[in-house]
């Protein structure tokens, strides 16, 4: 799971939903910057940082996990699967209460 703010939104997302969020979002609202943490690690390292549907910084291991996915879905050659989200002020409660492992 990882830690997604677009600038409006934070939300929480699985980490190969990253592609299809990126572009999503961008879709959707027009062009967003998001930045992305992993949750796992204690200080929450940034992972990555878009300018809209590309990529700006990029941990290296990220970008081989992601590139590809995101090449096709920015080229249209696949389209959007669907993702869930959990807005960042309801990942307590669903923390809390299903026992939801990071």
């Amino acid at each position: 799971m990882v830690y997604a703010d677009d600038g409006v939104d934070e939300v929480i997302i699985k980490y190969e939903d990253i592609p299809d969020f990126i572009v999503d979002v961008n879709n959707k609202f027009g062009s967003r910057d998001i930045k992305i943490m992993d949750m796992s690690a204690i200080n929450h390292p940034t992972l990555l940082t878009t300018y809209g549907y590309f990529l700006n910084k990029c941990d290296p291991d990220v970008r081989r996990d992601i590139i590809d996915r995101l090449v096709k879905l920015q080229t249209e050659e696949i389209e959007v699967k669907d993702y869930k989200i959990i807005k960042e002020d309801d990942y307590e409660y669903v923390y809390d209460n299903y026992s939801i492992s990071i």
